[in-house]
């Protein structure tokens, strides 16, 4: 008996099929863009426009990403809008290069920024993949949440669900454009864009094959609260244990005095922190005339101490105690004024996260309902489902998907030990069910860099992972690819592919650090 294929896969076939007569430049119209989404998509393009090569694309009103990917290869770009609830809407960006490597890719968004990654989406591009970016439901800076208030729909789209439906519909589209689906499925980012890929793989495993996540914020309810908390400790600006901003750089120096060497070699790198044990009393003034703007006062090495300890509850149990978050660690000093606010009061990623995103209330105030019973009420409510914490990953290994984390030692907006905590409770899961973590899931701590990418004190730093590329463009050069670092031991996201689509394993990645950042 001759073998009939099912309505759905004689539909695809006519989809996909049906494109091959069609130039490029033909199916890149709005038109043709909607014919490869079904009816029922509630989705709409807006817009699709060819762009020729070395042309550049971004929208305007963009607060998030402002900048305009460059230098692309040609290729089509279109936004699509997706309705997602009757109060709620997201869109998301697409490029889709004329010279396709049979591959597609998303990026993701950092903090509470809202809007298409149009330049991230460029690097992307520039490998060959398809790429998108989502705006996760709403258009503001990273630390502006007021778009949360009042809008569970909204954040929802924002802690994941803008992901996961970009990623179907923009499949569908890679689909019906090239004539073919995607051979495999990438996602790339760090920060908050780590935490929208293990949040990926944990709750929508058949997504992507292989992610690349970079610190994710993957406590985000926790992480929000602490930042501030330890906002909090470097308060009041008149108190006599408050340390200015220009203090932390002569602690950074302290720390790097104490301890690059620990490893044998004094290059400015510290290699692991955990086998530092710094004595911050030697930064105590013993001078007279006392030079304030090189030293600490007996109150100031009490608040430093402070920054370094973990959160942790004593709960009414006392043999019994909760850990909450990681604290900061050492060499993460310069970045730490990101978890500082103005005006006397802790940063907006804490203050307005408790009042926006939280608790949908603007007179909550900080000073007088902030303790630990908010962070217990924080996870309780978990408002739209934002928290990675999903550790059991069977799904997505027994999918044959790949996870590489990675995270900067010297990060001072989210604590490497996030990372490590992700990792060992993901790996007790694993170990449950007789699975090896190492088969599918890497991480590797960076010595020196600080927040996703970067380094105060000339660590290398550039190892092909989220935007790394583009950070290198940040003073005017273009550096795609990096000369001599196009391969899988220098980039993370090639290293990635490679894992996933000829099974060899991510055992190392060679950083590399340009003096001034500057690639000649």
């Amino acid at each position: 008996m001759p073998f009939a294929p099912s309505l759905l896969g004689l539909v695809l076939w006519v989809a996909t099929h049906g494109v091959q007569g069609l130039s490029l430049s033909t199916r890149c119209s709005v038109e043709g863009i909607n014919s490869f989404l079904a009816e029922d998509d509630m989705a709409e393009v807006l817009v699709a426009y060819s762009i020729s090569s070395n042309g550049s694309f971004g929208e305007a009103g963009n607060v998030a990403y402002p900048q305009n990917a460059t230098h692309l290869p040609s290729l089509c770009a279109a936004t699509i809008n997706i309705t997602s609830s009757s109060t709620s809407s997201y869109t998301f960006g697409v490029f889709l290069p004329d010279e396709w490597n049979k591959r597609f890719l998303a990026v993701g968004n950092g903090g509470f920024s809202g809007d298409i990654n149009w330049y991230a989406m460029g690097t992307g591009a520039k490998y060959g993949f398809a790429t998108i970016s989502t705006s996760t439901g709403h258009n503001s800076t990273s630390q502006d949440m007021s778009w949360a208030l009042n809008n569970p729909e909204t954040k929802a789209d924002w802690a994941g669900r803008s992901l996961h439906g970009s990623t179907i519909l923009a499949k569908a589209i890679v689909a019906g454009y090239y004539g073919n689906a995607a051979r495999k499925s990438y996602y790339s980012g760090c920060s908050t864009k780590g935490r929208q890929g293990v949040k990926s793989a944990q709750d929508h495993p058949e997504d992507f094959d292989g992610i690349l996540a970079g610190a994710p914020a993957g406590m985000s309810t926790s992480q929000q609260l602490w930042q501030l908390k330890v906002g909090a400790i470097n308060l009041p600006v008149d108190g006599p244990g408050y340390l200015p901003n220009a203090l932390f750089e002569v602690i950074g120096q302290e720390v790097l005095r104490q301890y690059d060497g620990s490893d044998g070699v004094d290059d400015g790198v510290i290699m692991d922190p955990k086998h530092c044990n710094f004595r911050p009393e030697k930064l105590l003034c013993t001078s007279s005339p006392v030079n304030r703007s090189a030293c600490l006062t007996a109150p100031q090495v009490s608040t430093l101490k402070q920054l370094y300890l973990p959160l942790i509850q004593l709960d009414a149990d006392v043999n019994n105690l909760t850990y909450i978050y990681p604290n900061f660690g050492l060499g993460s000093e310069v970045q730490m004024l990101s978890s500082f606010g103005p005006n006397n009061e802790p940063s907006l990623y804490g203050t307005d996260y408790a009042k926006n995103y939280l608790f949908d209330d603007l007179d909550w105030d900080w000073k007088v309902n902030f303790n630990y019973s908010t962070f217990v009420e924080a996870t309780k409510r978990n408002p739209g489902n934002v928290n990675a914490n999903n550790f059991n990953l069977s799904t997505f290994h027994g999918r044959g998907g790949k996870l590489v984390q990675y995270h900067g030692y010297a990060d001072g907006l989210i604590p490497t030990d996030v990372s490590r905590v992700l990792y060992d409770e993901t790996w007790m899961a694993m170990a449950e069910q007789g699975i090896d973590l190492d088969d599918f899931y890497r991480l590797f701590l960076v010595p020196g860099m600080q927040h996703c990418s970067g380094s105060m004190y000339d660590a290398p730093w550039y190892f092909g992972a989220s935007e790394h590329s583009s950070n290198l463009e940040a003073n005017g050069q273009h550096v795609f690819p990096v000369p001599g670092l196009d391969d899988p031991q220098h980039d993370a996201l090639l290293a990635l592919v490679s894992w996933v689509e000829g099974g060899k394993g991510v055992n190392e990645l060679v950083a590399t650090k340009y003096a001034n950042d500057t690639v000649s």
